[in-house]
């Protein structure tokens, strides 16, 4: 990951030169190999460099093209270079063109229809200068952010919120509805931020400047066509060429590559199919696998990550976490106006990043993504019985059934599949599986608050943007537009790239996602093991203990010790998201409580009492203080 900014001037004013510099200082941070700055008086890019692939050592940018006068800017990387190159055999492209050169040939081969052919992780702007028109997009799987904004006599875009807020400057004016649902645990607004005048442009949209005007649209729409002529196997086999495929577009580096090895399912198969590969000598770059351990923790997965080192006949590089450090946080909130990373973040994604930085690797696979688009679910369930396939929706509930009656089977397989087609409620709730679809305001938020701000209206407004045919599809696009990941996600990302380190994830990979949306529901949740696909597809791959695994690693425990540590000398009531009345500090107080008296005792099972309302709100306290007003 590396960092683009840009801007235009509207209504003819001057471009505003000093834009580039002040961004450019803003997120040096993002810019281990330099910063490059472009103007042609009206518009302008400034790219924060972090050479990860081979192709990016010698590529300058931004990518222009002499006939049509387009100036490209491009964060990201393509994932289907080879099939670009050779489908545009007459715009000079060969295996040393950067990733930008590609894109920037396709664009201007295809318009702004070019994303549709794009593979890869990737945010870009195109400059029209003959036609005063921009146009930027972001991939679908939304591992690259944009915001943008307009300020005055200009329309400005960032991949970091900071390019923007101090680069313009923008003003400092709160977003209290968006900070709301982070408060609330319901964060699902795609476009907005907790700036006021500070908007994200979501995954799979694309926009123009044109005329002084903004327009926004959701590009990545489908169709997502089913297979039906292949049986099991047939859909076993092609999910891991697919998979395959994904592990060798993501291994294309500069640097040694590695590999995150929690145990889990996910990043276990990352890693051994990766290992097959090269030793097939499909790929030509070893992936290092790296694991971070809690010695006697109820979240160590050390049984299962040293299992995948026995099979493999291989040792992964070993880091430790550290206690949460929350002077730490302060000062990278301050830094890069992101929130604080999560407790199970600072104690795994840093540790791991900061080993990668002293060994000179900039390159870290992850298994996201298996929990979004593997895990499986009943959604399938009512496009059977809508399409008259009974007998298949009996046997699959049969397989579900666990031994119950056939009367229990009966309405569980009625509840199921009739309840979705005559509720839509019933429906809406299988196709956002992430969310509670209660529209009560949680008991710690203030009730008056939530009024002003209109937060259940916020919810109630949250849509899909695509008309998919079956409910299953639409389920399986949710991860796509995925919002809570915009909170949790972004500042990792930004983490991991100020320590040089590019987190790539094969299992977002847009080829393979595409096709898991229209594979048939049942290879997903087999009776009641989830991720069947996946583990039929990994039979022989993986060792038996972590294939056959059905558990997860519970992080609760690093967010008990961040929060409790955090009040040990502080009283709830001084807190600012308190003292401006957004939440209720009493009610945190208890919950806090219940998990301070929790640690203290003998420790049996997690209290049922939730925590995430006072991690939340301890976070949301660090950013104001010192993203906010820093």
């Amino acid at each position: 990951m590396s960092g683009l900014a840009g801007g235009v001037a509207l209504h003819g004013a001057p471009f505003d030169r000093g834009f580039l510099d002040r961004a450019a200082e803003a997120t040096r941070y993002l810019a281990p190999d330099g910063v490059e700055c472009w103007s042609d008086g009206h518009a302008g890019f400034v790219r924060f460099r972090h050479v990860t692939t081979p192709q990016a050592e010698q590529e300058h940018q931004p990518a222009t093209d002499a006939r049509t006068g387009l100036a490209l800017g491009f964060d990201g990387r393509l994932d289907n270079r080879d099939e670009l190159i050779r489908d545009l055999p007459n715009a000079g492209l060969d295996q040393a063109s950067g990733d930008a050169a590609i894109v920037l040939a396709l664009y201007v081969e295809h318009g702004d229809a070019c994303v549709r052919r794009l593979v890869g992780d990737y945010a870009f702007g195109v400059w029209q200068p003959h036609t005063r028109r921009l146009f930027c997009a972001r991939s679908p799987g939304g591992w690259r952010p944009l915001f943008w904004c307009r300020h005055g006599d200009m329309f400005a875009f960032a991949t970091e919120p900071k390019a923007l807020v101090d680069g313009l400057p923008l003003p400092r004016r709160l977003n209290e509805g968006a900070i709301a649902e982070f408060l609330s645990l319901r964060f699902t607004s795609q476009t907005e931020t907790f700036w006021q005048d500070l908007q994200r442009l979501p995954p799979g949209s694309a926009l123009t400047v044109e005329g002084g005007r903004v327009r926004t649209w959701h590009w990545h729409t489908g169709p997502f066509p089913e297979s039906p002529d292949l049986d099991e196997a047939g859909h076993v086999a092609r999910f891991r060429e697919l998979f395959d495929q994904s592990i060798a577009s993501a291994v294309r580096s500069a640097t040694p590559v590695a590999a995150h090895l929690s145990g889990g399912l996910d990043s276990s198969s990352i890693v051994c199919r990766a290992t097959e590969l090269l030793r097939a000598g499909v790929l030509d770059t070893p992936v290092r696998p790296i694991s971070c351990r809690f010695p006697g923790e109820p979240h160590d997965e050390t049984e299962f990550s040293t299992a995948v080192e026995r099979h493999l006949g291989i040792q992964a590089t070993v880091v430790n976490s550290a206690p949460y450090d929350w002077d730490w946080s302060a000062a990278w909130c301050s830094q890069t106006l992101h929130l604080p990373l999560r407790p199970n973040v600072l104690g795994t994604v840093v540790a791991t990043c900061r080993r990668l930085h002293a060994d000179g690797i900039r390159v870290l696979l992850t298994g996201e993504g298996g929990d979004d688009f593997l895990a499986g679910s009943r959604a399938h369930w009512p496009d059977l019985l809508r399409r008259g396939q009974v007998r298949r929706l009996l046997h699959e509930g049969l397989l579900a059934n666990g031994g119950r009656s056939q009367a229990r089977l009966l309405a569980h397989v009625g509840r199921h599949s009739l309840e979705p087609l005559l509720s839509r409620r019933a429906a809406a709730r299988l196709e956002r599986p992430y969310l509670a679809f209660s529209h009560t305001v949680p008991d710690w938020i203030r009730p008056g608050w939530a009024v002003r701000v209109e937060l259940q209206q916020r919810w109630r407004a949250d849509r899909l943007p695509v008309e998919l045919d079956t409910l299953w599809q639409r389920q399986r696009y949710a991860p796509f537009i995925l919002a809570r990941r915009h909170v949790n996600v972004e500042n990792v990302n930004t983490f991991a790239a100020s320590e040089g380190v590019e987190m790539r994830h094969p299992l977002h990979d847009r080829r393979l996602t595409e096709y898991l949306i229209s594979a048939p529901g049942g290879l997903f949740l087999r009776g009641n093991q989830r991720k069947y696909l996946l583990r039929e597809a990994m039979r022989g791959v993986l060792p038996e203990v972590v294939r056959l695994r059905d558990t997860k690693a519970n992080f609760t425990m690093p967010f008990v010790d961040a929060v409790v540590d955090r009040m040990a000398d502080r009283r709830m009531g001084e807190l600012e998201v308190v003292r401006r009345g957004w939440v209720d500090g009493p009610r945190l107080e208890a919950m806090l409580t219940v998990y301070r008296h929790w640690r203290e005792g003998p420790r049996g099972a997690f209290p049922e009492e939730p925590l995430a309302p006072v991690w939340s709100a301890l976070a949301m306290d660090v950013w104001l203080a010192h993203a906010f007003r820093s």
